[in-house]
């Protein structure tokens, strides 16, 4: 059994298994011990991010930091391995009831791994990730308001204000009450209401803050995907996260209207976002949840950047997590000697996406021809690659392919130049943080939102149309009409390939250079987000 002295405060984070949302808040933990060592943190997680989560934890401590990095404790769930996310998320809500009473009621608390450790403070506060409302249920039952809950919102901004925020906003609203009165009203069934709610083709403009106007239907470029795998009907769900999955369970109303409630009955948020990123959002948020506290703290990485190509011990221990970190070193490294800086380009759709159709070999086959050399991140289990383009890639010597890249460290090497991405929030937030310009690629959730603005407002990002498919080939609001046609992905890729290496790539990476500047020294003792991370402090752990 584990002994601890007593600490004066408990922090308990609970984050939705899945390492987008992992992630940050394991930066979040060590923030927390670093600045306060009376504070004990407990992190919550299921079996298969353990060693993840110990390695990232390790980037923020260095080796002589081991009793202070000891004041996080690492209480694992359980396995649920073989499970669909919905599946694993209702196991994981079961697996927090079980412990959450010991918890509250400083006593023994027993992991799913057998380890028991010792009795800490009721905690001070909980950071909950909303998809979890089952745990925000636990915790008002066994500890009614007396432990205030914040929501742990990992998504762009304006992606969740859009699904969930007031419609003063630019967002839908209460979606589930007005789908139960649109039911009574007409007598179509609710989860068919809803979902054109979520995937509206009527051609509405929304207007959300700082962003340019966009058409309803442009929040789902690969729409025709949902349709065709029939994945968005009765008790099939496509969260607006992007997952594809069979839910058969519980209903689509049900689980939006336990999003919606989450942020209703919280105590307050800490959103990952920066004023100086994007400044109308946060104030938008300030305003949706006055009074409540609404604690906007990002950007949320290893604060030690990589100089001349050489490592930081934090970059150091991701690579040595990455099944070939040291051979996509070794790359690195000889194609900057071959090729000089800012020569390569990484493409990666993050750990849940990939996208569909033959457009995305298309658009490599580009890029070997081009002969720009190139890391790709291929860890899709849904999808195959084709034999031809698996030999092509395999026999170039300016080409490497990995199901786990280290993407701080690529990120962080002079030689790359440009990052492909789906701009997920985090990707997004990494590719700024080291003033990587990026070629969007959006597929769903908060991806489009990031895209349209990093592209239209920061002038920071090239955005593919061409890759769209089903409505998502209708007209943009910004003029654009896109064919969806090999022929028409060839010519957009080759020309913006073309234009990332000119004249005006340049001035795409001299703007984000800037931002980078200002997004860098958020942390610094004035900077915003330790302001905020303060005052979040101050108020639920003095």
């Amino acid at each position: 059994m584990e002994t601890t002295k007593p600490l004066l405060k408990h922090v308990l984070l609970v984050a939705s298994p899945g390492w987008g949302h992992f992630r940050p808040l394991i930066s979040i933990a060590c923030k927390i011990v670093h600045q306060r060592s009376d504070i004990k943190v407990t992190f919550t997680m299921t079996g298969d991010f353990e060693h993840k989560t110990k390695v990232e934890i390790d980037r923020y401590f260095k080796n002589d930091e081991e009793a202070l990095k000891n004041n996080i404790r690492l209480l694992q769930l359980g396995d649920f391995n073989g499970l669909n996310v919905f599946q694993l998320i209702q196991e994981y809500c079961k697996g927090f009831a079980k412990v959450y009473p010991a918890i509250y009621g400083e006593e023994l608390v027993h992991c799913a791994t057998g380890r028991v450790y010792s009795p800490t403070p009721k905690p001070s506060v909980i950071i909950l990730d909303p998809f979890l409302y089952d745990m925000l249920q636990t915790v008002r039952k066994v500890s009614g308001r007396v432990v205030p809950v914040l929501a742990w919102n990992t998504t762009a901004l304006n992606s969740t204000l859009h699904f969930f925020g007031p419609e003063s906003f630019g967002g839908l609203g209460n979606v589930s009450l007005k789908a139960e009165i649109l039911t009574k009203e007409i007598g179509k069934p609710v989860d068919d209401i809803i979902r054109e709610f979520f995937n509206p083709e009527a051609g509405e403009v929304i207007e959300l803050p700082g962003m340019p106007p966009m058409y309803d239907y442009e929040f789902n470029p690969q729409h025709e995907d949902v349709r065709n795998e029939k994945l968005f009907l009765g008790d099939y769900l496509t969260v607006f996260l992007g997952v594809l999955i069979r839910v058969p369970t519980l209903g689509l109303s049900k689980r939006l209207a336990r999003y919606s409630r989450f942020f209703e009955e919280s105590d307050g948020i800490i959103a990952l976002g920066n004023a100086s990123f994007d400044p109308e959002a946060c104030a938008a948020y300030k305003t949706w949840f006055a009074p409540r506290p609404a604690y906007i703290i990002g950007p949320l990485l290893p604060e030690e950047p990589s100089i001349d190509g050489q490592l930081s011990e934090s970059q150091t221990k991701e690579l040595t997590a990455s099944p070939n970190g040291i051979e996509i070193r070794i790359f690195l490294d000889t194609v900057w000697k071959t090729y000089g800086d800012r020569s390569l380009l990484y493409i990666s759709f993050g750990s849940h996406f990939w996208p569909h159709g033959e457009g995305v070999w298309k658009v490599i086959e580009v890029i070997l021809e081009m002969k720009i050399p190139l890391i790709l991140s291929f860890n899709s289990k849904d999808f195959e690659m084709p034999f031809q383009m698996q030999k092509r890639l395999d026999s170039s010597d300016i080409t490497i392919v990995s199901t786990w890249a280290p993407q701080h460290v690529i990120l962080g090497h002079p030689v790359t130049g440009w990052f492909m991405t789906h701009c997920g929030n985090n990707s997004v937030t990494e590719s700024v943080s080291h003033g990587i310009p990026m070629i969007a690629w959006p597929l769903s959730a908060d991806q489009p939102v990031n895209a349209a603005y990093m592209s239209s407002v920061l002038n920071i990002a090239y955005e593919l149309f061409e890759t769209r498919i089903g409505s998502g080939l209708r007209p943009l609001y910004r003029g654009i009409k896109p064919q969806g046609t090999l022929e028409a992905i060839e010519t957009e890729i080759r020309t913006v390939l073309q234009q990332a290496w000119g004249c005006d790539g340049a001035r795409k990476r001299e703007n984000i250079l800037k931002l980078k500047e200002k997004l860098n020294i958020a942390w610094n003792e004035d900077g915003e987000a330790r302001i905020e991370f303060l005052e979040f402090l101050k108020r639920f752990c003095s």
